[in-house]
C-alpha cells in the first residue's frame, strides 16, 4: 500500500485521516473503527479497481479467521460515514459475488488540517479486580466498573465499550494492545478495589494501548458511601487525559442523594442481578431496588432501574404483562420527576412506548433525547433500531445496530438482534451468515440455533434447517413453535400442522405465549386459530406485536381482510398492512 495514503487523502468532498481513524466531510467528522479504516485504505490503493472480499479479509485480518459478516459490517460503517447508500452508491460500490470498489478518484497527499480532539478513540473499562478477602464483596468491584462506564458514556467525544463486553473480559489473558485491537479502541482503564472494615482502597490507571504506556494512575482511600463521588472523580480525570481541554464535554454530575452504605450495597447488588437477565435474578433485582427506593425515595437511578426490571419481567413473560408494565410506567415517571434528564429513564420510557403502546414517533423523540445525553446507551440504540425497522427504514435500523455493536461488540444478544432484523428485512441469507458467526463462537446457543433453523428454511435450505432444528434440546414449546415455522417455510403444511397441534396441546397444560401460538398457527395454514391467538396476544399486551406486519411467519395471512384490520388496530403504517 502506498505510504502517502497513510498520511491522508481526499475522496470527493471527504478528507480521510487514517492516523486518527476519522472521515471529515461537509457535515463534520466521523470516527470509524481501525479495521474499517484499513478496509478503506485497501480500496483506495486499488485506484478504482475491484478488490475481492477474500483479499480484503486476508489483508485486514491476517492473524485469524473472520466471517464475511465482519467485512460487511465495516463496509456498512464506511457507507454511513460517507453518507452513501448500497442501492444508489456514490462512493462505494458492491460488485456482486466479487468485492467492492471506490467510484470516486482518490487524491493522495495530506488533507487540510482539520481541528479535532484526540478523544474520538474508544475506551474500555476493564473489570476492576476484587482484592477483598471475601468473594461476596465482588459486587463492589463490579459496581464501580458499571458506574464508571455509565459516567464516561455521557461524554459525546468518547466511544465507551459497554458493560456486557467489558465484563466478558474479566480474567482475560491477552495483552492490552491485543484487547484494544480486537475492540477497536485506543484507551484502557483498569484498576482494583480492596474493601476492609467498611473502607475502600481504589486504584485506577489509564493505558494508551497504542504503545502500551501507563499515562495516568491514582489511588483513593474512602468509605463505601463515597464510591459514587470517587467514580465521578475518576471519570473526570480520564476525560481530561483523553480529551484534554474538551473534558468539559463530560457533563457535571447531577446532585444526587448520598446513599448510606447499606443502601448503596443493595443498589450495586441489584444492578449486578439485573445484568444477569434471568427471571430469578430479575426478581432479586426488583427486591433490592424496592428496598433502595424505600430507604432513599429521591434516588432517581434506583427508580429507573426498578422500571427496567419490571419491563424485562414482562418482556420475558415472567410476570403478567399488564401488572408489570403498569408498575414500570409508575417507576419511570417517578425517576423522571426527580431527574428529567436521566438517560436510563428516558430510554426506559421510550421502550415502554415502543413495545407496549406502539407509539413509534413518541419513542423516537425520547430516544433522541436520551442519546443526546448519553451517546453510548445500548438500550436506546437498539430501541431506535426497532423503531426504524417497523417504519420501514431498514438501512437506518441496521446502522443503529452497528452503532450498538461498536459499543458492545461481544454481546451475543445484540448479534442475535441483528439477525432478527435481517429476517424481518427479508434478507435471509445475510441472517444465516450472522447466526453462523454467533454459533461459531457459541455452538450450543439455543436461541440462535432456533433462529438459524428458521432462517435456513426461509432461504430455501430445508434439509439444513431440519438438521439444525434437530440439534436443539430446549423447551418443548420452542421446538414445537420453530418446528412449525421451519415446516411452513419449506411447504410441508402437514408437518407444520403436527407441530402446531403439539404446541396447542402443551398450551392446555402450561403457559404458552399467544404470539408463539399465532406464528405456529399461521405456518400451519390455520388462519382462524392464528388470528385468535393474535387477538389474545393483543389482550395480553405482548411486546412482539410491533413486528406483526413484518414477520415472515404471517405471510399466509396477508390478503386476509381480518389480518389487515388487526394491523390497522395495532397502528401499523399503511404500507405494511396492504392498504
Amino acid at each position: 500500500m502506498p505510504e502517502d495514503l497513510q498520511l491522508g487523502f481526499r475522496l470527493g468532498p471527504f478528507e480521510i485521516l487514517p492516523g486518527r481513524n476519522r472521515i471529515a466531510g461537509p457535515n463534520g467528522e466521523t470516527r470509524v473503527e481501525p479495521k474499517t479504516m484499513s478496509v478503506l485504505l485497501e480500496l483506495a490503493a486499488a485506484e478504482g479497481g475491484t478488490v475481492g472480499r477474500e483479499h480484503l479479509i486476508r489483508a485486514v485480518w491476517p492473524r485469524g479467521f473472520v466471517t464475511d459478516d465482519v467485512l460487511t459490517r465495516c463496509v456498512g460503517q464506511l457507507r454511513k460515514a460517507l453518507g452513501d447508500s448500497a442501492r444508489e452508491p456514490k462512493y462505494l460500490e458492491t460488485v456482486p459475488k466479487t468485492g467492492y470498489r471506490l467510484l470516486v478518484c482518490v487524491q493522495p497527499g495530506p488533507p487540510a488540517t482539520v481541528e479535532s480532539p484526540p478523544g474520538g478513540e474508544g475506551v474500555v473499562v476493564l473489570p476492576f479486580q476484587n482484592l477483598s478477602a471475601g468473594a461476596q464483596d465482588q459486587y463492589v468491584a463490579d459496581g464501580l466498573t458499571e458506574l464508571l462506564i455509565a459516567r464516561l458514556a455521557q461524554a459525546s467525544q468518547l466511544r465507551v465499550i459497554s458493560r456486557t463486553t467489558a465484563m466478558s473480559l474479566k480474567d482475560d489473558a491477552r495483552t492490552s494492545p491485543e484487547i484494544a485491537g480486537d475492540l477497536g479502541v485506543r484507551w484502557l482503564v483498569e484498576g482494583s478495589v480492596l474493601m476492609s472494615g467498611g473502607q475502600l482502597q481504589i486504584v485506577a490507571q489509564l493505558i494508551d494501548a497504542g504503545n502500551d504506556r501507563h499515562v495516568w494512575a491514582d489511588t483513593w482511600l474512602r468509605g463505601l458511601a463515597d464510591l459514587m463521588p470517587v467514580q465521578n472523580e475518576i471519570a473526570q480525570r480520564i476525560a481530561v487525559e483523553i480529551c484534554g481541554s474538551l473534558a468539559a464535554d463530560l457533563p457535571d454530575a447531577n446532585v444526587a442523594p448520598v446513599l448510606p452504605e447499606l443502601v448503596l450495597r443493595q443498589y450495586l447488588k441489584g444492578r449486578q442481578s439485573l445484568s444477569q437477565r434471568t427471571s430469578k435474578a430479575l426478581r432479586e433485582a426488583r427486591d433490592r431496588f424496592s428496598s433502595v427506593v424505600e430507604a432513599m425515595p429521591d434516588y432517581a437511578p434506583a427508580w429507573a432501574s426498578l422500571a427496567e426490571t419490571e419491563m424485562l419481567l414482562a418482556h420475558y413473560g415472567a410476570e403478567p404483562v399488564s401488572t408489570a408494565v403498569r408498575q414500570s410506567r409508575r417507576h419511570v415517571d417517578r425517576a423522571l420527576s426527580l431527574d428529567p434528564d436521566l438517560p436510563m429513564a428516558l430510554a426506559q420510557r421510550a421502550a415502554l412506548a415502543f413495545f407496549f403502546d406502539r407509539d413509534f414517533d413518541g419513542a423516537r423523540v425520547q430516544l433522541t433525547r436520551a442519546l443526546a445525553l448519553q451517546p453510548s446507551y445500548i438500550l436506546a440504540l437498539l430501541t431506535l433500531a426497532n423503531v426504524n425497522t417497523v417504519l420501514g427504514r431498514f438501512d437506518d435500523a441496521l446502522d443503529w445496530i452497528e452503532q450498538a455493536l461498536l459499543i458492545d461488540p461481544l454481546d451475543l444478544g445484540i448479534h442475535m438482534n441483528r439477525a432478527d432484523h435481517l429476517i424481518l428485512h427479508r434478507r435471509f441469507g445475510a441472517a444465516v451468515s450472522q447466526l453462523d458467526a454467533i454459533l461459531a463462537r457459541s455452538p450450543g446457543h439455543e436461541p440462535s440455533l432456533l433462529r438459524m433453523a428458521w432462517a435456513l428454511a426461509l432461504d430455501g435450505r430445508g434439509a439444513e434447517a431440519r438438521a439444525t432444528l434437530s440439534r436443539v434440546a430446549g423447551s418443548p414449546s420452542a421446538i414445537f413453535e420453530y418446528g412449525a415455522l421451519v415446516a411452513g417455510a419449506t411447504g410441508d403444511v402437514s408437518a407444520a400442522g403436527t407441530y402446531f397441534g403439539q404446541l396447542r396441546s402443551l398450551a392446555g397444560e402450561a403457559y404458552v405465549a399467544p404470539w408463539a401460538l399465532a406464528r405456529a398457527g399461521a405456518a400451519a395454514g390455520e388462519a382462524g386459530a392464528a388470528l385468535a391467538a393474535l387477538e389474545a396476544a393483543l389482550e395480553e399486551g405482548s411486546s412482539s406485536l410491533p413486528f406483526a406486519a413484518l414477520t415472515p411467519a404471517f405471510d399466509s395471512l396477508r390478503g386476509d381482510s381480518r389480518f389487515t384490520l388487526f394491523l390497522e388496530k395495532l397502528g401499523v403504517p399503511a404500507i405494511f398492512r396492504g392498504a
